[in-house]
């Protein structure tokens, strides 16, 4: 896509800004509002943006500040996560992060053969086969801290780990855990709303909180690139659901925010909700779907002539001096820069997997 292109410029632009060397000479992404080191999984965001265009310079950013992620990476092979940390505290661990950081190392390790990106993607996959829930096997725990429920999307971004670290392994053990994963999470679909799967439930499959149009995005984004990788009949089941829940989102998307479309408060901004537009990006079949990724691109791009990288100042307000901030604005625009290399680099990925 044009649009692609033309907003991944003007974010280089803008991370260009925030590269740093150490004392020691590695190259790094300094997260100004946060005032240190950007954090693993938006510095391996970051990095895939510079493998968009594939320019050699900008494909040995990306590989130098990989090395980064892999040093910094936790011995446990999670990702530390320093937002809305009290001061003197460690970072927490969330499978998000994980999650988004993934498809990153995966495409910078393709686009640059950076041994560290493989590294630290098969380390963060063996991270989550420890974190498989005894409750369920298709689950995985979101957080070593949050271990009473079953954060449906927190499954899939374990998957798609799964998945991207098989793909440059081979590793039977993973995709083992990824039809588990994938099978557990497409029993789920529909059984308290039609068309609907909660943000999370109880062991007991109860609703521990209700239905999300961002969440179920985010299944559908981190889900579509695991079809070359399922047996029949799972592959065409999954592909019957993502149609399904595309469609759901489609006309929640036209009957607005409420208490029975986007249960969990924090995320009724969905314009701001960029997991949307990778989700519609995987059926471009769909007129309307298609449609809505090109507006959205389009107002981005839009938003950035108007108002520069200031278009993604976080609207949250971290009034805490004893924490460090919710987010920030580099935060914001290495998450966006990830989904953009989603929409721009995976159909390509995808297509070669499923022909391999």
């Amino acid at each position: 896509m044009e649009r692609v292109a033309s907003i991944a410029a003007t974010l280089k632009t803008y991370l260009d800004s925030l590269l740093r060397r150490d004392e020691s000479g590695r190259l790094y992404v300094l997260d100004d509002e946060l005032g240190d080191r950007a954090s693993c999984c938006t510095t391996a965001e970051a990095a895939c943006l510079y493998v968009l265009g594939g320019e050699a310079a900008d494909l040995e950013k990306a590989a130098e500040l990989i090395d980064d992620v892999l040093n910094r990476q936790l011995p446990s092979g999670a990702f530390g996560q320093p937002y809305y940390v009290k001061k003197g505290e460690s970072g927490t661990i969330d499978i998000a992060e994980i999650g988004a950081a993934a498809n990153s190392l995966y495409h910078v390790y393709r686009a640059t053969g950076n041994e560290a990106a493989k590294t630290s993607l098969v380390r963060s996959a063996d991270y989550l086969l420890t974190q498989v829930a005894e409750e369920q096997p298709g689950a995985i725990y979101k957080n070593p801290n949050a271990r009473m429920h079953d954060v449906l999307n927190g499954d899939i971004y374990a998957a798609h780990t799964l998945g991207r670290a098989y793909e440059l392994t081979g590793s039977p053990v993973y995709l083992e855990q990824i039809e588990r994963t994938v099978a557990h999470v497409a029993d789920r679909f529909g059984k308290h709303s039609p068309g609907w799967w909660p943000y999370t439930e109880q062991w007991d499959g109860s609703v521990g909180m209700g239905n999300s149009v961002a969440y179920q995005a985010t299944i559908i984004a981190f889900a579509h690139p695991l079809l070359p990788l399922l047996p029949e009949p799972l592959r065409s089941r999954w592909l019957r659901i993502e149609e399904e829940a595309s469609a759901i989102i489609l006309q929640a998307l036209q009957d607005g925010p409420n208490d029975d479309n986007e249960a969990p408060w924090w995320c009724r901004d969905w314009p701001n909700v960029a997991e949307i537009s990778l989700a519609f990006s995987r059926v471009p079949h769909m007129p309307e779907a298609n449609a809505y990724v090109e507006r959205r691109l389009t107002e981005i791009e839009e938003g950035l002539d108007r108002e520069g990288i200031a278009y993604f100042r976080p609207k949250v307000k971290s009034d805490d001096p004893e924490r460090s901030p919710v987010t920030t604005t580099f935060r914001k625009a290495a998450t966006f820069a990830g989904i953009l290399c989603g929409i721009g680099l995976d159909p390509l990925a995808d297509s070669a997997a499923a022909n391999r």
